[in-house]
């Protein structure tokens, strides 16, 4: 009874037991308590049963002392785990920190994007602008094209004319060649003259030397001084046929350049160009080049081309076809264009041409 009274208040007892043992073992150990006070107070408690009652205990050392083990397993696990908390808790703090900083990238990332839509924008502009600049460059090239037609056009006829001028040109040298023939002539001419002028100082010696002699040497004289008129008249008409024969090559060269010239910088078709002997006011004129043309773009305009061709072209020479220029426009019913062809031309004698208001045109074909 003693037994069973201690063992009655089991709750008291299993609260003692928990505090050494772990709540399992207190409650196993109590029931083997509660087992052997009743068997005890019985009076049956057998060998067997104190020895069963060792190995419970055995047991429950046995389990103490493994739960002793686990509670400091435990307690190494737990410091472990509130390392590895605290560790967890720094690299929430680093994670947070990267997160913000991930935030911040983020709306950098955001006015990046901004920045990349508006440059897009832009681009795509660009790209209309260069479709647009590309359409231009072909329209370009198609004008180019046509240009370079049209200038092989008209190398084809700078050819001709080029053609025609080395004709003309051979023309002129074999007008030099017969020049040059005439310039014999007038040489030995003048040498006849010198020696026939000898002749004349003699008889004027002999006339000195002999009185007697006077009226026949002043006979002598006298013929000699016709053949000697009679030389020079036929000096003259050398010297006159050279000069046309000059002129003449000067305006066959000034047909071709001036129709050619107007052909290629104004695209006239001029007619075939010559020199005209006009009658204006009851008086000739004598123009060195004259002609007509036509402008494709006024057809019904009649243009006359009055020209001076002269080697070297001087202001006073300018001045006189001047005088030309105003028969013209007073006698001739057009647009008069005077036109002023040469070889060299000072700059006094251009910018003469430039006030009057006419055009000059270099034997090389220079329009000015």
């Amino acid at each position: 009874m003693e037994a069973g009274t201690c063992l009655a208040n089991r709750d008291a007892l299993l609260g003692d037991l928990i505090t050494v043992f772990d709540r399992q073992s207190a409650e196993v150990l109590l029931d083997v308590l509660v087992k052997a006070s009743f068997q005890m107070s019985n009076g049956y408690a057998t060998r067997d049963d104190v020895v069963q009652l060792n190995r419970s205990f055995d047991r429950l050392t046995d389990a103490q002392r493994q739960t002793d083990g686990s509670l400091k397993e435990l307690a190494e696990a737990q410091k472990k785990t509130d390392h590895s908390i605290e560790m967890l808790a720094e690299a929430q703090k680093k994670t947070d920190h990267s997160v913000e900083m991930l935030a911040e990238a983020q709306k950098k990332t955001d006015h990046s994007i901004e920045m990349l839509a508006e440059a897009q924008k832009k681009t795509d502009h660009s790209v209309e602008m260069l479709a647009e600049a590309q359409k231009k460059t072909d329209h370009s090239v198609l004008m180019l094209a046509e240009a370079q037609h049209g200038t092989e056009q008209r190398l084809t006829r700078v050819e001709s004319a080029v053609e025609r001028l080395a004709e003309a040109q051979r023309r002129s040298g074999e007008r030099l060649d017969r020049v040059e023939s005439a310039v014999e002539r007038l040489a030995e001419a003048q040498r006849r003259s010198g020696e026939r002028l000898d002749r004349v100082e003699s008889a004027v010696e002999r006339l000195g030397e002999a009185q007697s002699r006077t009226d026949e040497s002043v006979k002598l004289l006298a013929e000699a001084q016709g053949r000697t008129e009679r030389s020079l008249d036929r000096l003259a008409k050398q010297v006159g046929g050279l000069s046309e024969t000059v002129g003449g090559d000067i305006e066959d060269i000034a047909y071709i350049v001036i129709h050619d010239v107007l052909k290629r910088e104004w695209d006239w078709d001029v007619d075939e160009l010559e020199r005209s002997m006009q009658v204006w006011g009851g008086r000739e004129v004598e123009i060195d080049v004259f002609g007509k043309a036509t402008d494709p773009s006024r057809p019904d305009q009649t243009i006359w081309i009055v020209g001076e061709a002269k080697h070297n072209l001087s202001v006073s020479e300018v001045e006189r076809f001047t005088r030309v220029v105003e028969d013209a426009r007073k006698n001739l019913q057009g647009e008069i264009i005077p036109i002023c062809f040469c070889y060299r031309a000072r700059p006094v004698v251009q910018q003469t041409v430039k006030d009057a208001g006419y055009r000059l045109v270099f034997s090389y074909g220079k329009l000015v």
